[in-house]
């Protein structure tokens, strides 16, 4: 997995390509924790380049939104693949994580959510 990290003022665009499983997640999972360690708290995170996420994966996409939120940031989940999509809604992720359909949806919802 290769992870781009593209920050724009107050806001980073995290975007992960590859598989997420089990053997792939410590990337995404470091990238995390160093951009809580830089205080960003508002991450759109561009699911384009991620054709598949096991349990592992979706864990860590729960936990790191928990982690932002309290403290007091957010993380947007925007352009999942098809088969991303639906491991969110079968789980009923898409209804925990801040989703939106695209980049500029995204800039809005981290807004419209009081971050």
């Amino acid at each position: 997995m290769v992870v781009q990290v593209d920050k724009k003022g107050d806001i980073a665009e995290v975007t992960p390509i590859g598989d997420l499983t089990a053997s792939t997640i410590e990337e995404l999972k470091t990238r995390f924790v160093e951009l809580a360690d830089q205080k960003v708290r508002l991450i759109l995170l561009n699911l384009w380049g991620v054709p598949f996420i096991d349990s592992t994966g979706l864990n860590l996409f729960i936990e790191a939104h928990k982690k932002f939120l309290n403290q007091k940031g957010r993380i947007v989940f925007f352009s999942p693949s098809e088969a991303v999509s639906k491991v969110f809604k079968m789980t009923g992720a898409n209804q925990k994580l801040l989703m939106a359909a695209n980049r500029e949806e995204g800039i809005q919802r981290l807004h419209d959510s009081g971050a």
